[in-house]
């Protein structure tokens, strides 16, 4: 009766958690660092691999991205010279990502994870810091920062194909240290970035069989509801309480995922 009861509030957490996911990945990235614990906790005892979990985490969260397009497209006026560039680079890098997921063990995938989301959480946090100290001695030129900025991109999309979890992180960090500083229009090109290297690895996941449709369905649509609230709402949110809150659960998440690789086994 207990394991039954613990059974069905982590399958009632899930559509909750990818709601909240959806709102959070448009926020400020992050999102999956909700909605992965969750969907691996729901599919314990299921016999699915966690890189299954993981792709289907990735399919379910990305109609938030686009729902997040539609609330976000004045903040993309100022930097539409920079779109299909980054465009280029996110395809490229996501699809290089979604490749490399595939061909992972299941078991090696576990492991290496809360390593790789334990970096994203620290670039988050040292990434406004390490931009304003950037931005005192910047001495290159605009066209050198692009091109650090869109070589940058290709390979941050690599991991936002193959984790997605904390690749947000990543993205706004990136372009912190590349001149982009106001984070509405960050969150702006994030959500272009990612649903263009998130797409095509969806393509990939759905292609080589990986996505379990019994749990993306629910997570999609909360996710894309999230998604576009908090687009239309984000700019009432204060920016440095969202910076702490994500950074918190970014080390949270990642705590979690090494007590659950490297802990003790019942």
């Amino acid at each position: 009766m207990d394991s039954s009861f613990l059974h069905y509030s982590q399958l009632l957490w899930l559509p909750v958690a990818s709601f909240f996911a959806g709102a959070l990945n448009t926020i400020a990235g992050g999102g999956s660092f909700l909605s992965l614990p969750a969907l691996l906790n729901a599919m314990k005892g299921t016999g699915v691999g966690s890189v299954s979990a993981q792709a289907t985490n990735n399919v379910a969260l990305w109609p938030g991205q686009l729902t997040s397009l539609i609330a976000y497209r004045e903040d993309l006026g100022r930097h539409a010279r920079r779109l299909l560039p980054l465009s280029i680079a996110s395809l490229i890098g996501g699809l290089i990502g979604a490749w490399l997921l595939v061909i992972t063990p299941s078991s090696r995938f576990l492991y290496l994870l809360p390593w790789l989301l334990l970096f994203a959480a620290v670039m988050f946090v040292l990434s406004e810091p390490l931009g304003r100290w950037l931005a005192t001695r910047r001495e290159a030129t605009a066209t050198q920062s692009d091109f650090w900025l869109i070589f940058g991109m290709a390979v941050v999309s690599v991991y936002v194909g193959y984790f997605g979890a904390g690749g947000g992180f990543l993205v706004m960090a990136l372009f912190g240290l590349c001149g982009v500083t106001n984070i509405h229009e960050t969150n702006a090109l994030k959500v272009v970035t990612a649903a263009v290297s998130i797409g095509i690895a969806v393509a990939v996941f759905i292609f080589s069989g990986k996505v379990v449709w019994s749990y993306c369905g629910i997570m999609a649509i909360l996710a894309a509801i999230g998604g576009y609230l908090a687009a239309r709402y984000s700019k009432l949110v204060n920016q440095k309480i969202m910076r702490r809150l994500v950074a918190s659960i970014g080390f949270i998440t990642a705590a979690y995922f090494f007590w659950h690789a490297y802990g003790p086994k019942s």
